[in-house]
């Protein structure tokens, strides 16, 4: 029995640039000499490929060359029609084959230079020719995803540092921030009616959690909100109400139950806000919280390897240890791989949690493992966690 189209589509995984050529081709869209046009530029965008990601001498890097720039074009060909293989004859026919190359490549270079999280001014990217060399082969529905994702994290960013300057703080002072805390510390600034409405630092996130304790959320300060509400551009409004839901939800309520000592309260909730400067006036607020909280994760020690095992642990959602069995270290590879690598956490411990003195250092040295962690962890060719294993042993403690 004949497969029905429906089968013979499903079957068809050549790539869209082949199946728009074949498409143009066979409607007289594509002309013989376009044919011979596309195919005397092919060896030629295929070489520079080749030579830019390593040498045009290789004779496998010349196949890498070829699958590279046949998914560069399809890419920006797919993307650009819409799947329509009409349209996208017509296009190979009335641009050059490089252009429909080029294409691609900024199709990915955009994608490459929005943010991949929700951070602002943390900045470990991987370089544009890295990116490209992974992406270049990707498929159009990953394109999509990341693409769909980084608009929400910009959009997020934006929002933010919307807030920071309603809030009187400019986006040039704001540095090394989840903005989603920017946008948290504003509805609760709004809610609390603190006048002026600006970014606290530590001694006033303290000031208004106290208030809120004893008096609630003051009808001035739901009036505010409002009215906040009415001048936030509207593509901000989604972000700004998800995260006072999230204050309304999770924050509040731990705020008001005055059987929560303060001490806890801030330890446990310090660390989701935006703070203005944290400097030495501001430490002794937190001294006694901070020392039994590091003390108790850290056990005492300091070396690289035992704080880069709390920050891994960390990073993958799991209660924070100094040491891993081999069973708790393949564990948390494969968590990560599941749930993802989570950066912003790990600054956020260190600034809620690490003696004033060392956070600092921390952050750096924990930003400048990240990014070799992420890629060591994530490969998707170790399948069995060997190589994230002995990763884990070399810069962690696994016993």
């Amino acid at each position: 029995m004949p497969p029905s189209s429906q089968q013979v589509a499903l079957l068809d995984d050549r790539p869209f640039f082949e199946k728009a050529l074949v498409y143009g081709v066979r409607n007289g869209i594509v002309t013989q000499q376009k044919l011979a046009d596309i195919l005397n530029d092919a060896p030629k965008g295929m070489v520079q490929i080749a030579e830019f990601f390593g040498t045009q001498y290789l004779r496998p890097n010349i196949e890498e060359a070829r699958a590279r720039i046949v998914n560069l074009v399809s890419l920006f060909l797919e993307e650009g029609s819409g799947g329509d293989l009409a349209r996208a004859a017509r296009s190979l026919r009335d641009q050059s084959f490089l252009s429909h190359s080029r294409g691609g490549s900024e199709m990915l270079k955009r994608l490459w230079a929005m943010p991949e999280d929700g951070s602002y001014g943390v900045l470990a990217r991987q370089s544009q020719k890295e990116f490209l060399d992974d992406w270049s082969l990707r498929t159009l529905a990953e394109y999509r995803q990341a693409l769909a994702q980084r608009q929400s994290h910009q959009l997020t960013i934006a929002a933010g540092l919307w807030f920071a300057e309603d809030l009187g703080m400019a986006a040039a002072e704001v540095s090394t921030v989840a903005v989603e805390s920017v946008i948290r510390t504003a509805m609760l600034v709004y809610l609390s009616a603190t006048t002026p409405a600006a970014v606290p630092n530590a001694a006033g996130l303290i000031a208004i959690f106290d208030a809120i304790r004893k008096k609630g959320i003051p009808a001035k300060g739901r009036k505010r909100l409002q009215e906040i509400f009415k001048v936030v551009p509207e593509p901000y409004r989604a972000v700004a109400r998800r995260e006072l839901k999230r204050v309304e939800a999770e924050d509040l309520p731990k705020v008001l139950d005055a059987s929560q000592p303060m001490n806890q309260l801030i330890r446990d909730l310090e660390p989701l806000y935006f703070l203005r400067d944290f400097g030495p006036e501001d430490a002794s607020l937190f001294d006694a919280a901070v020392s039994e909280d590091w003390q108790r994760i850290t056990g005492g020690k300091t070396d690289d390897n035992t704080l880069l095992t709390i920050f891994l642990c960390l990073a993958a959602d799991i209660a924070p240890k100094p040491a891993l069995s081999r069973a708790t270290a393949r564990a948390l590879v494969r968590k990560l791989r599941a749930d993802g690598f989570r950066k912003q956490p790990v600054l956020a411990f260190i600034r809620a949690s690490a003696p004033y003195e060392m956070q600092d250092d921390l952050a750096v040295l924990w930003r400048e493992f990240a990014a070799e962690a992420e890629a060591a962890l994530l490969d998707a060719a170790d399948t069995n966690c060997r190589d994230a294993l002995d990763f884990l042993r070399d810069n962690g403690n696994v016993v």
